[in-house]
């Protein structure tokens, strides 16, 4: 349907732009602007169709900077190795395959011309004008190891992957039993007391001897152990820190300002637009669509009723307000020519025929030259930055090979000499906390043999070089330096130790049946009443609350008994009632809600075992 494919396509395109600004220079490495490829070498077959190994490449550095964006410096050195990442990436690559193919298969497929738009619409791309830049264009796709026909495929299989993708995963539906159901455990509710047990209750028996700290120590060298540190010299290169240094003459801004407005002049009407979609063209059908518009009947009814469009047709057809190139050009034509609130003959594009209606339209408003001047001037800046940038990398990585001192590079590039501080493998603070860093700077290379490092691409737009400026081996801190530390530990671990003796006395009581209030008064203990809490309860602790709901429900008049630490303190649970969640306790709108997102998890998981069956079906051949 034209609206689906309208919103489908605008997902690919935030993920593929997204995907594009993170693997910049990541790809393939920053060195991808200097060398070319390896050779296509075959890795899989799958259906016949090749993965080569450098599709593989470009998946593992693509699943390297996805796990340093989602988990940051946390990730261990060894998560991230070629040899660690590349079963999964063919993994990927083998998955992807069988989609398209798939896809191909039920005669999905993306227009040269709807793939052609997108790109001519995609904002990295465009020049400071906001037009479309052919030589950007080229630069970000060398950058990032793409040529522009191998974007473009990967573009079309992303897109068709999504068609694929949302037409499974679309199809789930909901029983009302499975709701019933699902309502009563999300919504359930539960009654219980609790007692707590806190730390000053047993305050006057903890004693750490300093003989227990001493065995402590001795037993837990490691945990004590300062690791080896080391410390770097770092120039930086970075398209921010060019910019500060451009200044753009006033007569300059002005130019692009006009040109500004002329391109906005042209693409400056947005119109709100209504259609129905006959798919099939059949004629009848047609015809009873226009005699009804033309007997006056509500455009958004006949919409409703007769629209092949399932995403719009519950809206009126309503397709909102739409930019130039989102859709074919005979339906932009005649949308264009229309004025508010009139509807069109029909019109025939690729997706079928269309009645058209103009709900609205609206122009910009005039732009002043003074409103607009700080981001010409930035747009401008940062296209002569990045200009500058690729030819200052290749200059840096060529001076700062084999420089005994970064002041060489200072002196040659104009880029200031920095310094971390020590730092150890689990990193510092400012540069010396990135993943990149840290593992250059512990290098063979940089750490004995006090080589600078290669040029390390921090971001798309930030590379720096490190060389070691000192080196402290790893040494066990003295126990004088962790005594108090270690003596704290020990505290709390008796502490809790105690706590969960006299906790499981008490819950060995009210096992056996005595009652919650004569318990608490041998023990000197307050009883806490909580009556139809729910799982999202904010007024006490998360770890009681959870527990609580963890507890198995009571199947007989006694109670279920249990205990769970929180922080120092120990809390005995007596869960006595469970009181699942009703259909008549929710709105229609939230079950609805709750009716949809469950569709939406059993589309899912149809989705992937979908997946899975293409896989175990399709025919892998690994070299």
């Amino acid at each position: 349907m034209l609206q689906s494919l309208r919103d489908n396509t605008k997902g690919v395109v935030a993920g593929i732009l997204i995907g594009l600004l993170v693997i910049i220079f990541a790809l393939s490495g920053a060195e991808a602007l200097f060398t070319g490829g390896g050779s296509p070498n075959t890795v899989v077959t799958v259906n016949g169709e090749d993965i080569t190994e450098q599709e593989v490449s470009r998946q593992v550095n693509m699943e390297r900077r996805q796990l340093l964006s989602r988990f940051g410096d946390s990730v261990p050195d060894e998560f991230l190795s070629d040899e660690r990442l590349r079963p999964a990436a063919i993994d990927t690559l083998i998955q992807r395959s069988v989609l398209v193919q798939e896809a191909r298969s039920k005669g999905m497929a993306i227009s040269p011309e709807t793939l052609d738009s997108m790109i001519v619409a995609t904002e990295e791309f465009r020049g400071p004008d906001g037009r479309f830049d052919a030589n950007r264009y080229q630069q970000l796709l060398r950058s990032a190891g793409f040529t522009p026909s191998t974007y473009r495929r990967a573009l079309e299989e992303e897109m068709l992957i999504n068609q694929l993708a949302n037409g499974i995963s679309g199809s789930g539906f909901v029983t009302p039993a499975e709701l019933e159901h699902l309502i009563a455990l999300s919504y359930q509710t539960r009654d219980f007391q609790y007692v707590t047990l806190n730390a000053e209750r047993v305050a006057d028996e903890v004693s750490i001897t300093d003989e227990e700290i001493i065995e402590y120590y001795e037993n837990n060298q490691a945990e004590f152990t300062q690791e080896e540190q080391v410390a770097v010299d770092y120039v930086e290169l970075s398209v921010e820190r060019l910019m500060d240094d451009i200044d753009i003459p006033e007569s300059e801004l002005r130019a692009q300002f006009k040109q500004n407005m002329a391109a906005a002049e042209r693409e400056g009407v947005q119109r709100r637009a209504a259609h129905i979609l006959i798919e099939d063209g059949d004629e009848e059908r047609l015809e009873t669509v226009a005699s009804r518009l033309a007997a006056g009947e509500d455009f958004a009814e006949v919409a409703r009723e007769t629209s092949d469009d399932f995403g719009t047709r519950n809206q009126g057809g309503d397709l909102g307000f739409i930019e130039q190139g989102e859709f074919p050009e005979a339906f932009e034509d005649r949308l264009a020519a229309l004025s508010v609130g009139e509807v069109s003959e029909p019109v025939e594009t690729e997706y079928g025929v269309h009645f058209i209606k103009l709900m609205d339209e609206r122009r910009s408003d005039p732009v002043q030259f003074e409103d607009q001047r700080d981001e010409i001037a930035r747009q401008l800046k940062r296209v002569q930055a990045e200009n500058q940038f690729v030819t200052m990398m290749t200059r840096l990585s060529e001076v700062s090979f084999n420089a005994e001192d970064l002041a060489e590079v200072e002196e040659e590039l104009g880029l200031p000499v920095q310094n971390t501080g020590l730092f150890g493998r689990s990193g510092g603070e400012g540069i010396a906390a990135n993943r990149q860093v840290i593992q250059a700077a512990f290098s063979e290379e940089v750490l004995e043999h006090g080589n600078p490092s290669d040029v390390l691409e921090l971001s798309p737009s930030r590379v720096v070089v490190v060389k070691k400026t000192d080196r402290q081996e790893a040494f066990v801190r003295p126990l004088d330096d962790v005594r108090e530390q270690i003596a704290t530990y020990l505290e709390e671990e008796e502490t809790r130790r105690l706590l969960t003796e006299r906790g499981e006395q008490v819950e060995e009581a009210l096992q056996r049946g005595e009652p919650v209030d004569a318990v608490a008064e041998r023990w000197n203990l307050d009883v806490q009443e909580v009556q139809g809490i729910s799982r999202d309860e904010a007024d006490l602790p998360r770890q009681l609350v959870n527990h609580a709901f963890a507890m198995p429900r009571p199947t007989t008049d006694e109670p279920v008994v249990g205990g769970v630490h929180v922080g120092l303190d120990y809390h005995v649970v007596v869960l006595a009632n469970v009181d699942p969640g009703t259909l008549e306790a929710l709105s229609a709108e939230e079950r609805d809600a709750m009716a949809q997102n469950l569709r939406r998890m059993f589309g899912q998981q149809d989705y992937a075992a979908y997946q899975d069956m293409l896989q175990e079906r399709a025919d892998i051949r690994r070299r």
